[in-house]
């Protein structure tokens, strides 16, 4: 049986402005203790299934941090990245583990940012806008990542964090290998992607809702919503 986690508090998030908005909270935080890592999938889409903390559940802002090194190492501008939310609604493969199937929320594919002309750090932040259509979010999910454009020498992948404080995250991740997702996790390293989610009683304008998540180090960039066509 896959066993929970310690759940954990985004330290960059104001407590004072949560409370002042009692309608929008973080339902997911993972954002504290940085592993000193990231995840480099070349590639791949690779995915992070959560476990949602007590609260509202319709989608408001989320954020991940990622990490990126050697980008325009050709003299080219082509690093992008493309952000997913699946329900876990697939194939039973034990464990209590269902494999990630329907998408419900798809950003399309974005520029990404060289951190480094931001932060010395290699790592920065997106954060996108949620509240321009609904989305419910189911108690348990997994959100993945896909870099492109990430030629020979460039590296770019989520950033590690652990462990979560709002929320359960396990210590394994999802790759997807193209025709087929499979779960990974070697050696006892806890593989959860630094990322923050907030959720609103009822959807509503995002005025307040991107400011409850702080700031992760380096650069922040906001995304407006957008879906699968």
């Amino acid at each position: 049986m896959r066993t929970n986690k310690t759940l954990l508090v985004l330290a960059a998030l104001s407590v004072g402005m949560i409370a002042a908005q009692a309608a929008s909270s973080i339902v997911y935080s993972n954002a504290t203790t940085y592993s000193g890592t990231f995840l480099n999938p070349g590639a791949n889409e690779i995915g992070d299934e959560i476990i949602l903390g007590a609260g509202p559940r319709y989608a408001a802002a989320f954020r991940f941090e990622y990490f990126g090194g050697n980008f325009h190492s050709g003299g080219v501008t082509n690093e992008q990245f493309r952000l997913r939310f699946y329900e876990n609604d697939g194939t039973f493969i034990g464990n209590n583990t269902f494999l990630p199937n329907s998408v419900f929320y798809d950003s399309g594919v974005q520029d990404l940012a060289d951190p480094t002309e931001v932060d010395a750090s290699g790592r920065a932040t997106y954060q996108f806008d949620l509240t321009y259509a609904p989305i419910v979010l189911p108690d348990r999910f997994t959100w993945s990542i896909q870099f492109f454009g990430i030629d020979g020498g460039e590296s770019a992948g989520p950033s590690l964090y652990s462990p979560p404080t709002v929320g359960i995250s396990e210590n394994d991740y999802w790759f997807n290998t193209g025709t087929a997702w499979e779960l990974r996790g070697t050696n006892g390293i806890a593989f959860n992607f630094g990322s923050a989610l907030v959720a609103t009683t009822v959807p509503e304008p995002s005025s307040y809702v991107l400011a409850i998540l702080g700031g992760l180090c380096g650069l922040a960039l906001v995304r407006r919503r957008a879906r699968k066509s």
